[in-house]
């Protein structure tokens, strides 16, 4: 048995647990109970996440996109193009802004413009110097290097984009 003075008591121990400071607020939505389900009170998954984001992003941009015809060496430096690039694309270069561009096969892809949004199912390489831009792709031995700003590079870029027209 151990006797402690009232000063001893008021001190938190060296193994106490800090608290917290100030609070934390917000509110949390449940989602609604899916009608179909048979897993008790579970809710069915959002349709933005239940889906694959490359594939979703890249089908809704080819709803709305022209079709160009690639080159060896294809140059978009207008602003604001919807594009499906069809043919063999050796070099793709991006020096315009707000673009949205899909296409299936790329040696390389290079972006300096701002504000692109750009899928590619296949590309050996992609340089980004520009700031605000969306890359994606599908190849597993893509190269990238980012000296941008702001960018998003890789094969889940397209997650939690909202593409609107």
């Amino acid at each position: 048995m151990s006797i402690q003075s009232p000063e001893e008591t008021a001190r938190p121990s060296a193994s106490a647990i800090p608290t917290a400071t100030a609070s934390i607020q917000g509110t949390v939505t449940p989602l609604p109970k899916d009608p179909t389900s048979t897993e008790g009170s579970l809710g069915s998954v959002p349709k933005e996440t239940n889906g694959d984001s490359f594939q979703l992003g890249f089908e809704k941009i080819l709803e709305h996109a022209q079709k160009k015809k690639c080159s060896q060496d294809t140059e978009i430096s207008e602003d604001g193009q919807i594009l499906l690039l069809v043919g063999n694309c050796k070099e793709i270069s991006i020096s315009g802004t707000g673009n949205m561009i899909v296409a299936d096969n790329a040696r390389s892809v290079e972006i300096s413009g701002a504000g692109n949004i750009v899928a590619v199912k296949s590309v050996r390489q992609v340089d980004v110097s520009g700031i605000g831009n969306v890359v994606a792709w599908r190849s597993s031995d893509t190269r990238s290097t980012d000296s941008g700003q702001s960018n998003s590079l890789g094969r889940h870029a397209l997650d939690g984009v909202e593409l609107a027209f």
